[in-house]
């Protein structure tokens, strides 16, 4: 029996080195599935954060812009508000700048009372030389920047 037993194994020697090749292989290989799958699942956690983060700054910078939504039916999503956010800026610089032309406007009507303005709503004197408004600009430069200096809070 005991050789009749080393004869069948002797006889399947072959057929259990392929097992044992093949067990081997698909060790190897499920050890480096495993290792796919880890690092997919790192990746995705990487990215996960990068999202998070860029939600959390595409967050601030829609926060920092007054954003009107009067005309959405429901409340706008993120990046909804993100692609409006120029339109904000717009809005915001123009408002600024109205602003400030106003108050300048003010402070020459304080001084001269009678002068007319409506003059300047039409742009550079056409009598005025190109050269000579470039002049006139450095010379107003730095009372430009005290007045501006005087608006900031």
């Amino acid at each position: 029996m005991v050789l009749d037993l080393k004869i069948l194994m002797y006889r399947n020697a072959d057929e259990i080195e392929k097992l044992q090749k093949i067990k081997a292989d698909s060790d190897k290989e499920m050890l480096q599935i495993l290792q796919q799958v880890k690092n997919l699942s790192d990746s995705n956690t990487s990215l996960q954060q990068e999202l998070d983060e860029l939600k959390f700054a595409a967050q601030a910078v829609v926060d920092m812009v007054d954003l009107a939504e009067e005309d959405a039916e429901a409340p706008l999503a993120l990046v909804e508000k993100v692609r409006r956010v120029p339109q904000g800026v717009m809005r915001y610089i123009s408002t600024t700048t109205r602003q400030y032309v106003s108050h300048v406007l003010r402070l020459v009507k304080s001084y001269w009372p009678h002068s007319i303005l409506n003059l300047l709503g039409e742009g550079m004197n056409p009598d005025c030389e190109e050269r000579q408004f470039k002049e006139y600009l450095l010379e107003v430069s730095p009372i430009a920047d005290r007045i501006v200096s005087s608006l900031e809070y």
